[in-house]
């Protein structure tokens, strides 16, 4: 299972309750169990961590991919809460990490059991209404889903460079991991846009 999967999750066909629930209605669930962590004390925020990673193992996918997380972010979330712990905000710790993995695996609820088209067209619906404003939904939609389609080469990128950075022993200098990754992602991000513009996608109307 590579890192972009480990971190985001991929959909996973199957007939459970929720690959049969309206996109609309994950949305719903997502809020419902992500909103109460952001506001509750630390009590409410592990006992949503709980449920949201109960709820994630009724989908039924492989428990590696529906719990799986990449070990370097592993290990930033342990050094998150051992920062707040060394100072003296144990609480603070449960909220910060605990929150953030409660809304990462509720949205993991909703990857694994929603196609990507189908998440895609239900935010072009969605902010349809904005259309007599001068919005553009489709091309919303489209940012979307090249955002979405380039987070797993970001991470790949990440991968790749620190592994060429430890075979060359700088592992230990964070600019020589960084900053191909930069170069990389910028030049990702122009030969996309050359794409787009190709193909009239990224002409105004």
């Amino acid at each position: 299972m590579n890192a972009a999967r480990a971190l985001l999750g991929i959909h996973v066909p199957g007939t459970t309750v929720w690959h049969r629930m309206g996109v609309g209605w994950k949305y719903l669930v997502f809020l419902a169990l992500t909103l109460p962590a952001v506001f509750g004390g630390p009590l409410v925020v592990l006992a949503a961590l709980v449920l949201t990673l109960a709820l994630v193992a009724t989908t039924r996918a492989p428990l590696r991919l529906a719990w799986g997380m990449p070990v370097a972010l592993v290990v930033l979330f342990a050094l998150v809460a051992g920062y707040h712990v060394f100072f003296g905000e144990p609480v603070m710790a449960v909220k910060v990490v605990g929150t953030t993995l409660a809304a990462l695996y509720a949205g993991r609820l909703i990857l694994i059991t929603t196609p990507m088209p189908v998440l895609i067209d239900a935010l072009v619906a969605a902010v349809g209404p904005l259309r007599r404003f001068g919005a553009n939904p489709e091309r919303f939609g489209l940012a979307v889903a090249v955002l979405v389609r380039s987070i797993p080469y970001v991470i790949a990128s990440f991968g790749e460079v620190r592994d060429a950075a430890r075979a060359r022993g700088v592992d230990r200098n964070p600019l020589a991991s960084v900053t191909p990754v930069v170069v990389q992602a910028v030049a990702y991000a122009r030969t996309t846009g050359d794409a787009l513009m190709a193909r009239g996608l990224g002409d105004d109307d």
